[in-house]
């Protein structure tokens, strides 16, 4: 079913994203205004070393006004190919290249009110090449066991939703690797 677009402006318009104030004719003629953020795509990338140990990055999260536990991941710069976003962060993030860095699959982040759109890679046969991190980012690198991740998921220790859609996009390629 879908919704045509009466009109659209800009509400707020920042850093990070933009407030559009969207007007649309709903399926039974009625209109519906809505704020819609519009941010830069995404990657999030799920490294897995030799040893199956999981590359995890501890970070302070404004939204959750918390530290999270959460994979490599980062906004997708304008004309930038997703792949080559998702090779970059994992050298900014957490110090190491991948021989295969593999498309396990997309979603949108917030479909209800933004326009974020995450892309996963399965990132395997890393090797150690840095890349100066981002001045504003100050993290902590976790190497955690598979299996450990598992048990963690279950407990509800991890609650970044990327994440979690990642190891879930991921569960068949992990299945032979436990």
């Amino acid at each position: 079913m879908s919704q045509t677009i009466n009109s659209e402006t800009t509400a707020y318009s920042g850093k990070v994203f933009t407030v559009r104030k969207v007007n649309v004719f709903l399926p039974d003629g009625k209109q519906k205004d809505f704020d819609l953020i519009e941010i830069q795509n995404a990657v999030t990338i799920l490294p897995i070393d030799n040893k199956n140990r999981v590359y995890f990055v501890d970070q302070y999260r404004i939204g959750a006004k918390k530290t999270l536990l959460e994979l490599p991941a980062g906004k997708v710069e304008a004309g930038e190919d997703p792949l080559l976003t998702a090779k970059r962060e994992l050298r900014e993030e957490i110090g190491m290249a991948a021989r295969e860095v593999s498309l396990i699959g997309s979603f949108y982040m917030t479909p209800g009110y933004a326009s974020e759109y995450m892309y996963c890679y399965l990132a395997t046969g890393l090797y150690a090449s840095s890349l100066p991190p981002d001045s504003d980012e100050f993290i902590k690198i976790q190497k955690i066991p598979l299996e450990v991740v598992y048990e963690m998921i279950e407990k509800g220790k991890i609650e970044d939703s990327k994440t979690l859609a990642a190891f879930m996009l991921a569960a068949q390629l992990l299945k032979h690797r436990d």
